[in-house]
């Protein structure tokens, strides 16, 4: 009699388990899983490029921070000298997904078309408090003449709109902003595109977290400040020259703020904005 109510305890657990087992799979599968993505646009064609350029670095000064030393700080401004937009969608599949990347373009006929890109996406810190697409290294230090980092700053990266209109501008360019700042907010979206038309520029400035470089251990001199659009190039453009601007620097470290002077500017892609 034992032995029988033993197997029906066996029995009524198998029974019990296995649905059990399928209901906690079922779960798992469908927290883990990742929903498939839109399918990507028609490959480019014959694409209106955009081109990405730095316009001059503006609001160059030194301040020192305290408890936190002494730095150059310095508006800059990527623009787009280009006859074609830079368009960049990102879309995942939920919020624990990856993103996937992509350049869009604009075709002759009107049409969209659309590359995977080796970018990836970040949710901006510094009080920003919107989505970047992180491009690496965007400022760093040398001396004159030499190609050696002293110091580098891997900025978060960039939420690109249509900010100001630049005093030189293609025959595309225009009137109007037509990619907003609001494109990159919501931590919890799915998608967005941001974008930077041709013949605008968006400066970032100096009074941002991330628009400075370190000044403290350096000695008194001379130094070239660098700033690039695109630094790891993984977006398609129509000219990779253009992409870097610099200005050499006369540092004073023994100032309260440091000293910084304006000696030398080196060629900019593009031009500053219109103030009008």
């Amino acid at each position: 009699m034992g032995s029988l109510r033993a197997v029906s305890r066996r029995l009524l657990l198998l029974l019990v388990g296995v649905p059990l087992t399928a209901l906690i799979a079922v779960l798992a599968w469908s927290f883990l899983r990742t929903p498939s993505l839109p399918e990507l646009l028609p490959a480019p064609v014959s694409p209106l490029l955009p081109d990405l350029a730095m316009s001059p670095l503006t609001d160059i000064s030194g301040v020192r921070i305290e408890g936190g030393g002494d730095y150059v700080q310095f508006t800059a401004t990527v623009s787009n000298v280009g006859v074609g937009p830079l368009i960049i969608h990102a879309v995942r599949g939920n919020r624990r997904g990856s993103w996937r990347v992509s350049q869009r373009f604009a075709e002759p006929d009107g049409s969209t078309s659309e590359s995977v890109t080796k970018g990836d996406v970040v949710w901006g810190d510094h009080g920003h408090d919107h989505w970047h697409v992180h491009m690496g290294a965007s400022y760093w230090l040398t001396k004159p003449g030499s190609a050696e980092p002293l110091r580098r700053y891997d900025k978060v990266g960039f939420c690109f709109f249509d900010q100001r209109p630049l005093l030189h501008q293609p025959s595309t360019a225009p009137t109007h902003p037509q990619f907003p700042k609001t494109a990159c907010n919501g931590e919890s979206s799915l998608e967005f595109t941001m974008g930077l038309s041709p013949g605008w520029g968006d400066p970032y400035p100096w009074a941002l977290p991330d628009q400075r470089l370190l000044l403290t251990g350096l000695p008194d001199g001379v130094y070239r400040l660098w700033a690039t659009a695109d630094p790891g190039r993984w977006f398609r453009e129509a000219n990779e020259t253009n992409n870097a601007t610099w200005v050499d620097l006369r540092v004073d470290l023994h100032t309260t703020p440091p000293r910084v002077e304006v000696v030398r500017r080196g060629p900019s892609g593009a031009s500053m904005w219109d103030e009008s």
